[in-house]
């Protein structure tokens, strides 16, 4: 299950899956609140500076209207937000760097990479999905994996796109906190035996993936941050430990860090709506623990 997990962390727009969660109506006061979080999914945000708060939401990439249907909380501090921040804006820029970064261009193509027996299993799969021999035959091991540990879509309003589109109707000032590119290369830049062998493995739990997405999204609406933490702890116990401590060390604390100090300036502005994958939040790793740790006030509002 590992892969699950790890896609969900990196994914944020449309390559990946992002997987995330919280809980409590109200703030109080707990260890959580003193120092990371183990419930909630928007927290206000306020500079030490007579600023207008801003707002941290945490997502998950999915389009389940369970999911989609806002919360009165969030979309009212959505809507009061003119600015809004996400870890990719999903541009069109954004999408060919993708589709680039994702395919070979030095004349290779995947049968030339995989094992015959794999890549018959690979063409199998995604023939499942209605994905032609034609469509992925230039893909990277690593993307292929993507496309077969995502949920399919069937609307493709995701959360995080449709709070992209809202925001864009809404003429809010727009940011990201990464590039595509930064994202991707955590996967592009694994060795191409890592690749296949996280491959097999995404190929191997197909038939899981069903049941762990909507354990996953019943920790998002539970909003119980810790509990997401528990899946991706468990499935991280499974993994080869040298791919386990790259993706604790790269997916997760590097982009944390990343991502809290990119948001500083717009904290500072005020009136920002920042929406990040929601196991960005916890632990005292986690963005909440970060801008604590940077003098930054966090409440839990939902």
């Amino acid at each position: 299950m590992k892969v699950v997990i790890l896609t969900a962390a990196l994914r944020c727009q449309f390559a990946l899956l992002v997987l995330l969660l919280g809980l409590f109506l109200q703030p109080t006061t707990t260890r959580a609140d003193s120092v990371g979080a183990d419930e909630g999914l928007l927290f206000e945000v306020k500079p030490a500076s007579s600023a207008a708060p801003s707002y941290l939401f945490g997502t998950i990439h999915s389009e389940d209207p369970r999911v989609t249907r806002l919360p009165a909380e969030v979309q009212a501090a959505f809507n009061a937000c003119p600015g809004f921040a996400l870890e990719v804006v999903p541009d069109t820029s954004a999408i060919i760097e993708a589709m680039m970064t994702m395919t070979y261009t030095d004349g290779r193509q995947l049968r030339d990479v995989l094992p015959a027996g794999l890549y018959a299993e690979v063409r199998e799969a995604l023939a499942e999905l209605s994905m032609g021999e034609e469509a992925f035959k230039d893909f990277k091991p690593w993307a292929v994996m993507t496309q077969l540990s995502t949920p399919r879509g069937e609307t493709g309003d995701f959360l995080d796109v449709k709070l992209y589109r809202e925001a864009v109707a809404g003429h809010k000032r727009i940011a990201g906190l990464e590039t595509m590119e930064e994202q991707l290369a955590i996967f592009d830049d694994l060795e191409e035996a890592d690749q296949i062998a996280l491959l097999e493995e995404t190929l191997d739990a197909r038939g899981a993936l069903p049941r762990m997405f909507e354990q996953l999204t019943l920790a998002y609406l539970q909003r119980d941050l810790k509990r997401l933490q528990a899946l991706s702890d468990a499935s991280l116990e499974e993994s080869e430990p040298r791919l386990a401590a790259l993706f604790r060390a790269t997916v997760i604390d590097a982009r944390n860090r990343r991502m809290a100090s990119r948001m500083i300036q717009r904290l500072d502005e005020g009136g920002w709506f920042v929406a990040i994958g929601a196991l960005h939040l916890t632990g005292e790793t986690g963005v909440v623990g970060l801008l604590r740790g940077m003098g930054y006030s966090v409440r839990r509002v939902y």
